[in-house]
């Protein structure tokens, strides 16, 4: 679906379920209205010059230095020149604080819903990415129902609905068992086809398999079976508005992508589904529109603090992507609350992401020998031992450590940060090994690389800084 402005304000907050979405495409994160009058680069690509970060080092060395060039960024500091209203910001916080909250949460804990009812509801607001403002109410709904989970689905023979309910478990730690689609089985010991006819219950089953364990067979059938019979349907045997969903499903599933990214699907397919309830979509579209300011405004944080630091003069060599950064830190918690978590982990991504490129884009091998060691001491004190260039990278990445700890104390958190420097002196580690590996010109054994190559995607580094601080509600 194609959609034009939303627009907030007392006088329109009113009639929000009747205005459609911000956005123009279904899978663009920023709205239209905020970028339409901005410009993006679209230069070429050009070759930079390396003498102002010419190493330390001899002729031989200078030899073997890579050069790899990345292409410039498409975005720059874009983000600097977009306007965030801040009363319209506010607005909508009030709104989804005061009326949609409240409200939805009468519907969650209503006493005359049964258990499933409920169950299907938090599926549903799941789908449109607004269950996180009720953490609490969920978890223990789930966990009254899950304590009589057998008589709730001992007689139950809807697809659709033991999918939904394995799903919401699973979601939320209840290890619901996968032997509950066994009655879904012919004598044949395979899943019915009669079961396709089902075509709903067929698409949840679809998405409730992406959260099987490795030993469970039948959900690795599952995933088999339901993405064949969903690719073989035609636009002609459903409504065109779930054919589409569908499409959209198999192109990606949900848990392959960004959770907002889904939602903002999602709610397209919900507004044009019969019997849709308005105060959910309204809350879902306000929710959206709040989450994408959030996002905005986020990244003229990171986008500030990253001309700031006026690192391309100097490492000309270093790829400039503050934004694609970003969206990897939203990929792991998408939620408003945790928008500090975001900024955050943008920046110590975009540090860590200096010594990468220095060590596959630049450095000789002696040279990322003695960035490792640098690291191992984790002391300023240390940089007296690098190039000019190298000392650079490793204050930057030292005091981006050191800001965020500063910041969170200053907010009343006293985590440590020490697994998050325990992990990037294991990721130099994983660097050096590489680096001797691409210098001697050694292809090594994919048991090899990926034992190094996992690692040296930096993402324990992200998961031990987002799990020391994301727990401890960063807002």
């Amino acid at each position: 679906m194609e959609a034009s402005r939303m627009c907030f304000g007392p006088k329109t907050l009113s009639n929000i379920q009747n205005v459609p979405l911000c956005l123009k495409a279904n899978r663009s994160l920023f709205p239209r209205r905020f970028l339409q009058n901005h410009t993006i680069s679209s230069k070429k690509p050009t070759k930079h010059e390396l003498l102002c970060v010419k190493a330390e080092s001899s002729g031989d060395l200078e030899s073997t230095r890579p050069l790899t060039y990345f292409s410039q960024s498409v975005w720059g500091d874009h983000f600097l020149s977009v306007p965030v209203d801040d009363s319209e910001f506010e607005a909508l916080e009030r709104e989804i604080e005061s009326v949609m909250k409240p409200k939805v949460r009468d519907m969650l804990m209503s006493p005359h819903s049964s258990d499933k009812e409920r169950i299907r509801l938090i599926h549903l607001l799941i789908s449109l990415a607004i269950a996180h403002y009720y953490e609490s109410e969920i978890e223990e709904i789930l966990h009254q129902a899950f304590q009589k989970l057998d008589g709730l689905i001992s007689k139950e023979d809807d697809l659709e609905t033991i999918a939904i309910m394995f799903e919401v478990f699973r979601i939320y730690g209840h290890k619901m068992s996968c032997d509950a689609f066994e009655r879904f089985k012919g004598e044949d010991g395979n899943l019915k086809d009669s079961q396709a006819n089902d075509v709903r219950g067929t698409l949840q089953l679809y998405e409730a398999a992406h959260l099987g364990l490795p030993f469970e067979e039948i959900m690795d059938e599952a995933l088999t079976f339901t993405r064949h019979h969903l690719e073989s349907l035609t636009c002609q045997e459903i409504s065109s508005n779930l054919f589409n969903h569908i499409q959209n499903t198999l192109y990606r599933a949900r848990y392959h992508s960004i959770e907002i990214l889904v939602a903002r699907q999602y709610i397209s397919f919900y507004e044009q589904e019969e019997g849709h309830k308005k105060i959910l979509l309204k809350f879902a579209k306000l929710n959206f529109n709040f989450c994408q300011m959030h996002y905005i405004k986020e990244l003229k944080i990171i986008t500030k603090w990253w001309k700031d630091l006026d690192l391309a003069p100097k490492l000309p060599y270093i790829r400039d992507r503050n934004v694609e950064v970003y969206l990897g830190g939203l990929g792991i918690f998408f939620e408003p609350r945790y928008s500090l978590g975001r900024i955050h982990a943008g920046k110590l991504t975009l540090a860590l992401t200096l010594v990468d490129d220095t060590c596959d884009a630049y450095a000789t091998l002696p040279e990322v020998a003695r960035l490792h060691d640098a690291f191992q001491r984790w002391d300023l004190g240390a940089m007296e031992e690098l190039p000019s260039y190298m000392r650079i990278i490793y204050q930057t990445v030292l005091e981006t450590v050191e800001d965020i700890d500063q910041e969170m104390r200053a907010r009343g958190k006293f985590g440590s940060l020490q697994p998050t420097i325990d992990e990037t002196k294991s990721l130099m580690k994983l660097y050096l090994e590489i680096a001797k590996w691409a210098r001697a010109g050694e292809v090594p054994s994919f048991e090899d690389y990926m034992e190094n190559g996992i690692f040296a995607s930096a993402l324990d580094d992200l998961a031990a800084y987002d799990l020391d601080n994301t727990l401890k509600d960063l807002n």
